[in-house]
């Protein structure tokens, strides 16, 4: 399933949100029974998101996400903003991965490029339900990508690829 902002948004206040990308992922999201998987090169939850994310700890949804460490991000103003946040998320119970030279290591002991540069870094967006649904798009969880950009991704019901990516995340940070 396709699913995007639709180009009106940019024209609505931020708070009129039913042209927003981000309220169409509520089915996968309210369907969840065990695990969330969050890739977001730019994370910045906001006092919003932090609530919604402690909100699933509390249904005993298991939350893990992968985004930039500040050496790996290459705009520090948004690990600033991630930075205010990380504290509330842990005592949430959300387990909070960031990019490093370990992560990005394969199996070989390499360390792997990312972004074709000298520094390398997560640009990745996508989220796995459960291990058996996906949404891979250009949405990152920060104010700017969901309130002023127009994004685009889509959502597949694939087990198959849900697992084969939650797996290489399990692989990456242990």
């Amino acid at each position: 399933e396709a699913l995007y902002d639709e180009p009106e948004k940019l024209t609505q206040a931020p708070e009129a949100r039913e042209t927003h990308l981000a309220p169409r992922l509520a089915p996968y999201i309210d369907g969840l029974t065990d695990e969330l998987i969050i890739f977001s090169a730019y994370f910045v939850p906001g006092r919003e998101g932090v609530k919604f994310l402690r909100g699933l700890r509390e249904r005993g949804i298991r939350v893990r996400i992968l985004t930039n460490s500040l050496a790996s991000t290459d705009v520090a103003i948004v690990h600033a903003g991630y930075g205010k946040y990380r504290l509330d998320l842990l005592r949430a119970g959300v387990e909070l991965y960031e990019v490093n030279q370990r992560i990005l290591k394969d199996k070989t002991g390499k360390s792997r490029e990312l972004t074709g540069s000298s520094k390398a870094s997560l640009h990745a967006k996508a989220f796995i339900f459960d291990r058996e649904e996906l949404f891979i798009g250009s949405l990152n969880l920060d104010p700017r990508s969901t309130r002023q950009n127009t994004e685009i991704g889509i959502a597949f019901i694939s087990p198959e690829m849900a697992g084969e990516m939650a797996r290489g995340f399990d692989e990456k940070i242990n």
